[in-house]
């Protein structure tokens, strides 16, 4: 289903900059009785309009009346701003469990990640390189593709932040190496206390990632998803990743949002 505008079904949209140049943003969220994570996702999405100079503001009212309107519950609900636009469609949820009972597989993409761009901190219309990326990486037999910047650091995957431990620490890279600040990333490090861990951001190789004693990726729509291999390297499975699920898991089960 499809809300444009605010007017349900509706197949026609304004013509603006985000349609000729890109200059827009998106969320994913995951929507369980409610949205999840919402205001979070608000606060990103409206930053982004911010620096992409576009005088428009959403808020949550918008948003709670758009689900209640697509009669959107336990599904996937993307927002889509532009100047002359908002529109709001929802979709199935595509993870299923034996992908987190198997794992996913991580492939290096040839392409580097711009740290000094500031649309690289943005959820912009301008994605489709995220994509064609991703695409060319399941072609190949993986999940996801993983970027490193123009440093060699690793950044993000092509839809995830990545996180991976070693002797009981968290690491993953800090937001300045050219990643987009994922909202479950962000719910990760500011929760590591409760889970009794301990997050550092910083600059990593790609042999860090290698060496690691576990690794997984986050997106909101995703959670957290165990890696089983990056490349041709096999990776051992970890105690503490499944800990981690555990706890975001039960987390989305019992969320109650506090409505502003």
């Amino acid at each position: 289903m499809i809300l444009i505008n605010g007017n349900l079904n509706e197949d026609k949209i304004s013509l603006d900059s985000g349609f000729f140049f890109g200059r827009g943003v998106f969320e994913t969220l995951l929507v369980k009785e409610e949205p999840i994570l919402l205001v979070e996702h608000l606060q990103r999405l409206n930053g982004g309009l911010t620096t992409l100079g576009i005088n428009k503001k959403i808020t949550l009212a918008e948003i709670y009346n758009a689900t209640k309107k697509l009669d959107c519950k336990n599904c996937v609900l993307k927002i889509m701003v532009s100047d002359k636009n908002t529109i709001f469609t929802t979709r199935e949820i595509s993870y299923k469990h034996s992908d987190y009972e198997r794992g996913f597989s991580l492939g290096l993409s040839d392409v580097r990640r711009n740290a000094f761009s500031n649309l690289t901190y943005v959820k912009s219309f301008n994605y489709v390189e995220n994509i064609i990326e991703r695409d060319k990486i399941i072609k190949k037999g993986y999940n996801e593709a993983i970027f490193l910047n123009t440093e060699g650091f690793i950044t993000e995957g092509a839809v995830s932040n990545i996180f991976f431990i070693n002797n009981g620490v968290i690491f993953t890279p800090k937001i300045k190496c050219g990643l987009l600040p994922g909202i479950l990333r962000g719910f990760i490090i500011n929760n590591s206390l409760s889970m009794d861990l301990k997050v550092q951001e910083g600059e990593f190789t790609l042999d860090d990632l290698m060496e690691a004693e576990g690794v997984f990726i986050t997106n909101s729509v995703m959670g957290i998803m165990k890696i089983r291999k990056i490349e041709d390297k096999v990776l051992t499975e970890s105690t503490v990743v499944a800990a981690i699920k555990r706890y975001y898991d039960r987390y989305v089960e019992n969320y109650k949002s506090n409505r502003h």
